[in-house]
């Protein structure tokens, strides 16, 4: 047990404490800078729930989120059966795929911003094809499209690695018989492997759509601050520019206790299918 006091402390140092001070500013009206508060109870949720900001940013999660998450699984999914369809030759694209797994997300955001500049960055080549065609600073639309191809390409890797795996977990006989049978790759892997890779499939949308809500703050901050016009202010980052640059600290706690419902709630329905398929197994 004692191996075990430095994690514990760490986690209370930096996750327990944290959590628990937020809740109780989201119950108190607080001032600025946190050295004076009043109880209001619900009022700081009542007042984040009436606002449309609010709202706004809560739609601009949920595309986000659905965009990202389908463009990293469908993506990844893609590049494992075909690394598993060439296992001759897809071992060096194996160890390619996985190295950017290594890139933290404001790393990541700040090379993508520059190969996004319409004037120095590649994209910027589009302008002179289509004058005026590509300004992601100022149409919402290719801005979201950037930080969904960010977050994307940061989830890549991990997925990547755990289709590949359970792709490989497949029994080979199934394949063979398949292809006695006259089916082709894509038939094979349309009727045998993708059914089979239901619980993977659903362990990464999920997981996934939690690093949507939690760990996306880098990449928007990095690339967008949230605009134009509140196009990429997803709830993370609205909780940080309420917060920190509003001094509202009251109404970013709620936020963040809201998101935080929001990840329980994920990991609640990841958690009670897990435990159903588990005991229809058994």
């Amino acid at each position: 047990m004692a191996l075990g006091l430095p994690q514990l402390a760490l986690i209370t140092l930096f996750f327990y404490w944290p959590t628990l001070k937020a809740f109780w500013w989201s119950l108190h009206l607080v001032c600025p800078f946190g050295n004076c508060s009043t109880f209001v109870g619900l009022g700081n949720y009542t007042r984040e729930l009436t606002d449309s900001s609010f709202y706004a940013a809560l739609r601009t999660t949920a595309l986000f989120a659905a965009f990202g998450v389908s463009l990293s699984i469908v993506v990844a999914l893609f590049l494992a059966a075909m690394v598993e369809l060439h296992r001759r030759t897809g071992g060096l694209f194996r160890y390619l795929l996985i190295w950017p797994y290594a890139v933290a997300g404001s790393v990541l955001g700040v090379i993508l911003k520059v190969a996004a500049s319409p004037s120095i960055g590649p994209l910027g080549y589009l302008n002179t094809l289509w004058p005026g065609f590509w300004q992601p600073y100022l149409n919402g639309t290719q801005s979201m499209l950037m930080v969904v191809f960010a977050f994307a390409w940061t989830q890549i890797p991990f997925n990547f690695i755990v289709f590949v795996a359970a792709l490989r977990a497949i029994p080979a006989e199934y394949l063979a018989a398949a292809a006695i049978d006259g089916a082709g790759p894509v038939r094979r892997f349309i009727d045998i492997q993708l059914p089979m890779l239901k619980p993977q499939l659903f362990f990464l949308a999920t997981i996934n759509l939690i690093e949507s809500f939690t760990n996306s703050f880098a990449i928007v901050d990095t690339m967008t601050q949230g605009g134009p016009g509140g196009a990429t202010n997803i709830l993370a980052y609205k909780i940080y520019t309420d917060g920190f640059i509003g001094l509202d600290l009251s109404g970013s706690s709620a936020l963040s206790m809201m998101l935080m419902l929001l990840v329980f709630a994920a990991c609640f329905v990841q958690f009670f299918v897990f435990e159903r398929r588990a005991r229809q197994d058994g």
